[in-house]
């Protein structure tokens, strides 16, 4: 009896290494594209705020020798935090960072001399679903006249930031 010779069979090629070849250079491909265009927008956001830096001028008008008689002076308030105006819905001592703003806006828009004595404090807005709340203070200028002044108050993470707008 005869027995069939088998013939060798041929052995299949193997595309596993062609396939992760690919797949790598289309990963190395998608990386290099990634960085490139977050490079041009990272480069895009550096020049527009080199731009807008160059762009910022200090005032110089501000005079520096208080000494000086030809200089125009701005007074400049006293920071006695133990005299903050009573009243509204923020803490002691939220109501002396708004004190402290008002007295330096108070300043620059003419009111020389602000005071606490007979300044009061009247909520115009109640605080929002955010906590937002606006308060009208009333400030003697020690010169007989007083100004109103718009201040709101802004919780945020915790504190509460304020804002003193300019007459």
């Amino acid at each position: 009896m005869q027995t069939p010779i088998e013939s060798p069979q041929p052995q299949q090629k193997s595309n596993r290494n062609i396939i992760i070849a690919v797949v790598v250079g289309v990963l190395l491909c998608c990386c290099c594209l990634t960085f490139a265009v977050a490079g041009y927008y990272g480069y895009q956001a550096y020049r527009a705020a080199k731009n807008a830096i160059n762009g910022f001028e200090v005032p110089t008008d501000i005079p520096l020798d208080p000494n000086n008689p030809t200089s125009p002076s701005i007074p400049i308030p006293s920071f006695d935090s133990s005299d903050a105006p009573q009243g509204g819905l923020s803490d002691s001592t939220t109501r002396v960072t708004a004190w402290t703003t008002l007295q330096l806006i108070a300043a620059i828009s003419g009111c020389t001399t602000p005071t606490a004595d007979g300044s009061t404090i009247k909520i115009i807005q109640e605080p929002d679903s955010v906590g937002i709340w606006v308060e009208e203070w009333d400030v003697p200028c020690g010169d007989g006249s007083s100004q109103l002044f718009k201040v709101t108050f802004t919780p945020e993470n915790g504190f509460v930031s304020v804002n003193v707008e300019v007459p």
